[in-house]
């Protein structure tokens, strides 16, 4: 099974769209480090992380006119291979050198997971920068200069590289008042938009995977991540949960999503939503 070819760029109507969707000006602007940092920032806090369509028994397409039509014209959000796929497409149609790579996460340090994250290096100026904008937790708001222990930080959290002969580049992170810990690891195969395929099919069907249980819904502002775990609405700031709703009907669920993650799903979820294993 193959996806359509997708070599062609997104046209200027497209473009204009997928800024406006950022806030940001709808003139096209030049692909330089300055740019990444405002469509990574904007990204992070415009469209959110969500596996409603997992939920509600949808598989997830990565094709680029099912992921536009979803997120900018439906006002969605997606998981990490939709919001990175697109990502990549309005970076190479913004004129990025651009390569995705297959990451792992390392939550869970006891356990190797399979590679079931989609992150992108840009090449700039003789440097080399990491964006993401499909984590669904606190990670970081701004390109990454991949170099080997040189401390970054996005005003939030501090970052760091470090090469492992396994996971290949570590990216660390230090919260506020807490270690050191891993994020996730990748090596350099350059991956196409059809090598994520088997890891969606995981993602969407497969018994192991965390995100066709319960929801996982994320968004950023200025000083905090907004998420949804389950039944429970919090805000994430300086390290720590300091706030935390729960929601209890379909009606209350439909009213959080669309005031804090801008998400109105036309259609009915199993239960209205409410997890029952909350």
């Amino acid at each position: 099974m193959g996806m359509k070819k997708q070599t062609a760029l997104m046209n200027h109507w497209q473009l204009c769209q997928y800024l406006r969707k950022l806030h940001l000006p709808q003139a096209v602007p030049p692909p330089d480090l300055a740019t990444l940092k405002l469509l990574q920032d904007a990204h992070l806090k415009y469209v959110p992380y969500e596996n409603l369509d997992i939920l509600s028994g949808r598989l997830t397409s990565l094709e680029h006119d099912d992921m536009f039509a979803k997120i900018i014209m439906k006002n969605r959000g997606g998981i990490c291979f939709e919001l990175n796929g697109l990502y990549n497409w309005l970076l190479e149609s913004l004129g990025y050198k651009v390569t995705s790579y297959a990451a792992r996460f390392i939550d869970r340090l006891e356990e190797y997971q399979i590679r079931r994250h989609r992150v992108m290096c840009i090449e700039l100026e003789d440097k080399r920068y990491l964006t993401d904008v499909g984590v669904n937790s606190e990670s970081p708001r701004c390109p990454l200069e991949m170099a080997d222990g040189k401390v970054q930080s996005d005003g939030i959290s501090e970052y760091k590289f470090s090469r492992d002969p396994f996971f290949g580049w570590l990216l660390w992170q230090k919260e506020r008042r807490k270690p050191w810990k891993r994020l996730f690891g990748f090596t350099e195969e350059p991956q196409l938009d059809m090598d994520f395929i088997p890891a969606c099919i995981y993602t969407d069907l497969h018994p192991d995977s965390p995100l066709n249980k319960g929801k996982a819904i994320s968004v950023f502002r200025e000083d905090c991540n907004i998420t949804i775990r389950g039944n429970l609405l919090k805000f994430y700031l300086g390290g720590r949960v300091k706030y935390r709703y729960t929601i209890n009907t379909k009606y209350d669920l439909k009213g959080v999503l669309w005031e804090y993650f801008g998400i109105a799903v036309d259609y009915s979820l199993p239960n209205g939503g409410i997890d029952q294993n909350d």
